[in-house]
């Protein structure tokens, strides 16, 4: 390298001896005087194998850890078959240790990065660790340098062992500019084992002084276009804002990303402004790459707010970088951005003045009952089934009753030559009953009376009569006291009353709903805060309500907070859905870019319209009887009915819901996560939680700015 041409070592004075112990090789390549780690074991007997000038066909790879300024830092040693070539210049080729300094390019045009690199090559062992000192870099800003890495390399057909450390710089001024020598004080082991003492040989201080290296910076070309803020390097610009939809009094952000490899840190904003928009404040954030990186980010951020409604097109400000690959000047182009401009959130004359309207039109009734379904389902089936009760009226006789009591009565009857007729006709009906055909004894009686009628026979009718009477007596079926249909229709339907009386909607106690009206009056009066506090109480002490949510989501969009207003927003939703106070408030938070990736967590139906729904399809169910299908069908309908909305809550408590209460970059991927956010937590550790943001990104985020939905009420 033409930077080792004049590389020196001066010598320390007399070499003076040691007390015999071991010594360790020392390296070190860093920004300010410095000494490097100490080696192990390994790394000494790679020392030795470098000194037996063993071929360099096996590979080895050690770690070990430098001392940068106060402080061990790693410092990796790769020792592989495929050692590369240096070359240290003339002078330094014999000498036990040389330090050279280069830097690529070595004509660069104003503004743009450059590599300096330090290597210390090094030809015999170090009793000490070297004492560094890096180049003067007048001129040029300077980054962090790189962790040491050590790796062996041929030097003219010898193994030598090369510490290299790369440092960023850039130019700051057009011209001739040079970067000073950089030097190490060394300490050389005499013996050749890195050992000291009078039984193997002394050591010598020496001083290592690399060649200053000069370099001419060339001025940027003419025509800079507009937007050029002094960049220069390979850049992806992106326009972006933190929401579509806003309001005339909710501030947006908007967002230039500067990316790719070059000189971040120099970039100056370029200049922002639009008619439609007022600029509230600007900021600038860094995220420049470390030093064993070389892409980073640069992010310029605008606060503005809408001057007015409807669609408003912003386009990105005039950006411009100098490529000092293609020698010319770059312009973006990213696409504008549309946001929807929606009516202010606290508009309003006179009394009502900053207090929505929905509110007045809808007051609360902390501590209010709702409709229980499940009662109302039981009413339902309840009343069906007394209806069809009372429907049948009371029980008839049986037929067997009847044919059995209409023959005895008959036979009890019955006189003279027309007895024997009946008597037949009575033991035909006995022929159809089931009993009768099973007794053995019932042809004999048949074919007496079929004699004294057909055959002549004289056979008196009395003892006839009574057998058959007892027969027929024994076949008739016996009576059971049974309750009376209807009165069991009236007990039904008194049961089914009395449970949707007992679980339908009851009004709060009236102190609450008159604590509520005063907070409401007190936000009227602009005392936001007092409110909130009354609001919150009362949500702790009385119940959640979807009105109390509503109004407490209110009062964090006013003061800016978009992430604890999503937050009440969800609750609320949680409580009752299609509250209209709650639904007004959900569209001034979406429009302030909140409740991103939210849904609702319940069926777009209120509680009492559930109970209202359970009872008549428990009707409808005793309606279709005795069509028994389809009456276990609508009654297992009703049974839904009752189950949805609890069950829905149930899941909602579960499902790991919550609320990114600010903005936080999400650990392990290059995603941020905006105020008002929806997210799944996964789990916990410690003060941070795993979070999820759609079905494929997760990642840690500390667990202060998340709130779940389901947690406790903290305001």
């Amino acid at each position: 390298m033409d930077a080792a041409r004049g590389n020196r070592a001066d010598g320390g004075g007399a070499s003076r001896s040691q007390p015999h112990r071991a010594r360790r090789n020392r390296h070190s390549a860093g920004g300010g005087a410095r000494r490097c780690g100490r080696q192990g074991a390994g790394v000494r007997r790679a020392r030795r194998a470098l000194h037996r000038r063993q071929h360099p066909s096996a590979e080895l790879r050690l770690g070990q850890r430098a001392r940068v300024g106060g402080e061990r830092v790693p410092l990796e040693l790769d020792v592989g078959g495929a050692a590369p070539t240096i070359t240290s210049g003339g002078g330094g080729a014999g000498a036990p240790a040389t330090l050279v300094v280069d830097v690529q390019p070595r004509d660069p045009s104003l503004g743009q990065e450059m590599t300096l690199v330090v290597r210390l090559v090094q030809r015999t062992n170090f009793a000490e660790d070297p004492q560094y000192t890096p180049p003067t870099t007048t001129g040029f800003w300077t980054d962090k340098p790189t962790t040491p890495q050590s790796f062996y390399a041929v030097e003219r057909g010898e193994r030598v062992l090369v510490t290299e450390t790369r440092l960023r710089i850039y130019p700051l001024a057009v011209g001739e500019a040079t970067i000073g020598e950089a030097s190490a004080l060394v300490v050389v082991a005499q013996d050749g084992f890195g050992l000291s003492g009078g039984l193997f040989g002394d050591r010598r201080e020496m001083v290592l002084r690399s060649a200053p290296v000069r370099v001419r910076v060339r001025p940027l070309p003419p025509g800079a276009p507009a937007g050029f803020t002094g960049a220069a390097g390979k850049f992806d610009a992106v326009w972006s804002a933190d929401r579509s939809h806003t309001s005339r009094d909710v501030p947006i952000t908007l967002r230039l990303d500067l990316r790719g490899r070059g000189n971040l840190p120099l970039v100056r904003p370029p200049s922002f402004g639009e008619p439609d928009l007022e600029a509230l404040a600007s900021t600038t954030e860094d995220s420049l790459p470390s030093p064993e990186q070389n892409f980073g980010r640069k992010r310029f951020q605008w606060t503005v707010m809408p001057q007015k409604e409807g669609r408003l097109e912003i386009a990105a400000p005039a950006f411009a970088w100098f490529d000092p690959a293609s020698g010319g000047y770059v312009q973006s182009r990213p696409r504008p951005i549309v946001v929807e401009v929606g009516p202010a959130v606290f508009a309003g004359p006179g009394e009502e003045a900053g207090f929505p309207r929905a509110f007045s039109d809808h007051p609360v009734d902390p501590g209010a009952r709702r409709a229980q379904p499940w009662a109302f389902a039981f009413a339902g089936l309840a009343l069906g089934a007394a209806w069809r009760l009372w429907r049948a009226g009371p029980r008839t006789t049986l037929a067997g009753e009847v044919g059995a009591s209409a023959w005895l009565a008959r036979l009890r009857g019955v006189t003279g030559p027309g007895v024997w007729r009946v008597m037949e006709d009575a033991s035909a009906w006995l022929e159809t009953q089931p009993a009768t055909v099973s007794d053995p004894g019932w042809r004999a009686v048949r074919d007496r009376i079929a004699a004294a009628r057909y055959g002549g026979s004289v056979e008196k009718p009395e003892s006839v009569r009574k057998e058959l009477m007892a027969r027929i007596a024994r076949v008739a079926p016996r009576a059971r006291t049974r309750v009376p249909r209807r009165a069991l229709a009236v007990l039904l339907a008194l049961a089914g009353i009395a449970a949707a009386v007992a679980c339908a909607p009851r009004p709060g106690p009236g102190r609450a709903a008159e604590q509520c009206a005063a907070a409401d009056q007190a936000a009227r009066r602009g005392e936001v805060d007092r409110a909130r506090r009354v609001w919150l109480e009362l949500w702790r002490s009385q119940g959640g309500q979807a009105g109390l949510a509503a109004r407490l989501a209110w009062a964090h969009v006013q003061a800016g907070e978009i992430g604890p207003a999503a937050l009440w927003v969800l609750r609320g939703e949680m409580m009752g859905p299609r509250d209209p106070a709650l639904r007004w408030v959900e569209e001034r938070v979406r429009e302030a870019g909140g409740l991103v990736g939210a849904t609702a967590p319940r069926w777009p139906l209120r509680p009492i319209e559930w109970s209202a729904l359970a009872l008549v399809v428990g009707i409808g169910a005793g309606l279709c009887w005795p069509r028994r299908v389809r009456a276990v069908a609508v009654a297992t309908l009703a049974l839904v009915c009752a189950l949805v909305y609890p069950v829905q809550g149930w899941m909602a408590e579960r499902s790991g819901r919550a609320v990114m209460l600010a903005m936080a970059p999400l650990q392990g991927s290059d995603v941020e996560l905006e105020p008002g956010q929806l997210v799944t937590i996964r789990a916990r550790e410690g003060g941070r939680v795993r979070v999820a943001a759609g079905r494929v990104i997760d990642g840690w985020v500390p667990a202060s700015i998340v709130a779940p939905v389901a947690g406790a009420a903290d305001g």
